[in-house]
């Protein structure tokens, strides 16, 4: 069963990375109006232009907003841009976010408030911004990516584990606050899925960790997109407050 975001707008955080781009694609290829952000005019202009030559009829071309998630106040500047242009804004997708592992005892206090930045403040940031026009709609989905690290933590990743912990828990608070205005707040918790980030672990590393996982591969980022449309559509209105795995059978909780 496919979702339907037909006549959707949504506010997509970290498009130029490959879950982030993932999703996006899938939300325009569903009809939704997409807002694409990151810190790279070049490859927002390139994601643009690979949607576009697959037009989704009836469907406005996807609008690019090249910002530097660190600036002060940047969240009103997204959702402010989107509902200029757009007249509204339904879904919130913060795909954003650093993955990067220090031992504990080499980590402090600088290194602690970027990471505490990026993956919580950002993104809670927006939330808070984006809640007035999807009030104003009666309608809103709010899809944070967190991570398996913030449920089960790991060696190395006690920072952004935190960091994904943190942001897991006040979705699930927004969650409760906005329900009866029409809006849903979960969370995707991605296992180790195909990209940049696992690409970069040494071969045996990869294979070992293939072979703790029941499906003995990693996901796919158009995998974890599948299920933020439909969590995005109508079809999930009543998931809500939820962090949703997605690890191949990694956990079974």
């Amino acid at each position: 069963m496919r979702a339907d975001l037909e006549g959707r707008v949504a506010l997509i955080t970290g498009a130029t990375g490959d879950t982030g781009m993932a999703i996006a694609k899938e939300f325009y290829a569903q009809g939704a109006s997409v807002v694409l952000t990151g810190r790279s005019e070049e490859k927002l202009q390139k994601i643009r232009e690979k949607l576009i030559s697959t037009p989704t009829p009836g469907t406005p071309e996807p609008l690019c907003i090249c910002r530097d998630l660190t600036t002060p106040m940047v969240e009103n500047v997204l959702v402010d841009q989107t509902v200029l242009h757009f007249g509204k804004l339904d879904i919130v997708v913060n795909a954003a976010a650093i993955v990067e592992g220090r031992f504990f005892a080499k980590t402090d206090d600088a290194y602690l408030g970027h990471m505490m930045h990026m993956n919580f403040n950002v993104p809670y940031n927006i939330c808070r911004a984006a809640i007035k026009p999807m009030c104003q709609n009666k309608y809103g989905r709010i899809i944070n990516i967190a991570s398996i690290a913030g449920y089960m933590g790991d060696a190395a990743m006690s920072t952004y584990a935190a960091t994904k912990g943190a942001l897991a828990s006040a979705t699930k608070s927004i969650a409760a606050e906005y329900a009866r205005r029409g809006i849903t707040a979960n969370c995707i918790a991605p296992g180790f899925i195909d990209t940049g980030s696992t690409k970069k672990l040494p071969a045996q590393r990869q294979q070992d960790i293939k072979n703790m996982i029941p499906c003995h591969r990693f996901g796919k980022p158009e995998e974890v997109a599948y299920l933020a449309a439909f969590l995005a559509s109508e079809r999930a209105a009543y998931i809500n407050g939820q962090q949703i795995h997605i690890n191949g059978g990694w956990i079974r909780k």
